[in-house]
């Protein structure tokens, strides 16, 4: 698994901290599933039949161990998966025990506070990372402009990310953006930041093991009330350790932009038979609109989204 370019200051999360194969509340978890024969989207579908919203990616997260429920909605969501999987009223509650420590002292974000930077299910490990960079400066920049190019490696696996934002200051002294990213599943390599333009890196925080990472990209100046800049940057995973034959990628929006163009380009051995965009809410739910998007004949799709955010867009697509 491949470490990310880290800054002058950056910090990797120890990936040995989170031991699974000692959790009682996964082992009970898993064998609870195995046993009831359910698949995880058809234990999220009965629990949204209750009014309870559980991602698959934190289902997933739940029984391999690497995270625990610790939120209040997350500890009533288990209440209900005792009465799913037929374990009885505390089968799984009583295994949980204490709160998992996080390092001296848990981060002082406000409830929902990561919400946006990361996958459901992630938000407590991504407000330890975002504890490390100054995360104040993210709502005083405008983004009028992002664009996402994409490329694909012959197996269908994520190659490289190049991505240019144009923003406008909305108070002097900004000196910054900042890069968040989270891979399609838990456990795929973090990739390693390429070349950069207009701007430098700063701290990087990371946590290879789920798959997160926070970035400052430093201008080469503070900025002044209204003044505009464009950066760029290059996310590059590096043979052979490329993400596994994705099928999705996906820009989340913690504050509007006013045009987002997405563009992933196919490797012309390897064309899928459907893609479409899509958008959702940044609680990750199911996409509120979808719709097809042909492939053309150079192997490129694009998304477009204007004056959109807070959310989620993408493109996703089926292979053969």
């Amino acid at each position: 698994m491949p470490t990310p370019v880290v800054g002058p200051e950056s910090r990797v999360r120890d990936p040995r901290r989170n031991d699974a194969a000692a959790d009682p509340f996964a082992v009970a978890l898993r064998s609870a599933i195995r046993a009831k024969g359910l698949s995880l989207e058809r234990i999220q579908h009965k629990l949204r039949s209750r009014g309870v919203a559980v991602s698959i990616a934190a289902l997933s997260y739940w029984q391999s161990g690497r995270r625990r429920p610790e939120r209040p909605d997350s500890l009533a969501a288990v209440g209900h998966l005792e009465e799913i999987l037929d374990v009885g009223e505390g089968g799984l509650s009583t295994l949980l025990g204490p709160p998992r420590p996080r390092g001296k002292a848990r981060p002082r974000t406000r409830p929902g506070g990561a919400n946006g930077w990361a996958r459901a299910g992630d938000y407590e490990t991504m407000a330890e990372l975002l504890a490390d960079v100054d995360t104040s400066i993210d709502r005083d920049v405008t983004r009028l402009s992002l664009r996402d190019q994409v490329e694909l490696a012959m197996d269908g696996s994520t190659r490289r990310v190049r991505s240019r934002q144009v923003l406008r200051a909305e108070r002097t002294g900004v000196d910054r953006v900042l890069l968040g990213y989270d891979t399609r599943l838990p456990g795929d390599p973090l990739p390693v930041i390429g070349t950069l333009r207009s701007c430098r890196l700063g701290r990087v925080s990371a946590d290879p093991r789920n798959g997160l990472m926070i970035a400052e990209l430093l201008f080469d100046r503070p900025l002044r009330r209204g003044e505009r800049t464009a950066v760029e940057y290059e996310l590059i995973h590096v043979a052979p350790h490329h993400p596994a034959y994705d099928n999705s990628h996906s820009r989340r929006f913690r504050h509007p932009v006013r045009e987002y163009v997405l563009e992933v380009r196919y490797d012309s051995r390897c064309r899928p038979v459907r893609c479409e965009q899509f958008t959702s809410d940044l609680a990750g739910d199911e996409p509120a609109d979808v719709r097809e998007t042909p492939v053309d004949t150079w192997g490129y799709a694009y998304a477009v989204a204007l004056d959109f955010g807070p959310g989620v867009v993408g493109l996703r697509w089926q292979w053969t």
